[in-house]
């Protein structure tokens, strides 16, 4: 009688053993599929920020250069009385206009790059983690956090 009661109560612990390990396996995908969701949106995020820093830049970008043009016209004819050659004062300011815009471009593009970057996300710094801890096992004494 004793034998039987233990036997039931073996196969209970067994069952419910493997139900714990079914639960576990389950929370660790959930877990891995909510980083990875999470990694998503923050990246998309970042990237619709760029892209509207983008467009910002390319309108303001196009009203400025109308600007300047108008205060290149502007100075071209006051330079008339110093520089009388046409061609030298549309020269000069050719050249202005070159450096300016050369100066604009590569600042604003170290700062798209920047804002687009993924690497610096924290959210994929973190499944990044979470993915190298299922694979050591999660064991407590091997887990590690991103940060």
């Amino acid at each position: 009688m004793r034998t039987m009661d233990m036997q039931r109560a073996d196969a209970g612990a067994t069952s419910s053993l493997g139900e714990v390990v079914r639960r576990i396996g389950d929370d660790v995908k959930t877990i891995a599929s909510d980083e990875l969701q999470l990694a998503k949106i923050e990246l998309s995020r970042g990237m619709k920020t760029a892209a509207a820093d983008a467009a910002a830049i390319v309108l303001g970008g196009v009203v400025a250069l109308i600007g300047f043009g108008m205060l290149c016209v502007t100075a071209v004819v006051a330079l008339e009385p110093m520089i009388p050659p046409l061609w030298a004062r549309m020269l000069i300011m050719a050249a202005i206009y070159l450096v300016a815009g050369g100066a604009v471009a590569a600042i604003f593009t170290r700062k798209l790059k920047t804002d687009a970057n993924p690497a610096k996300s924290d959210a994929v710094e973190e499944a990044k983690a979470t993915v190298e801890n299922i694979k050591r096992g999660l064991s407590p004494d091997r887990v590690q956090h991103a940060k």
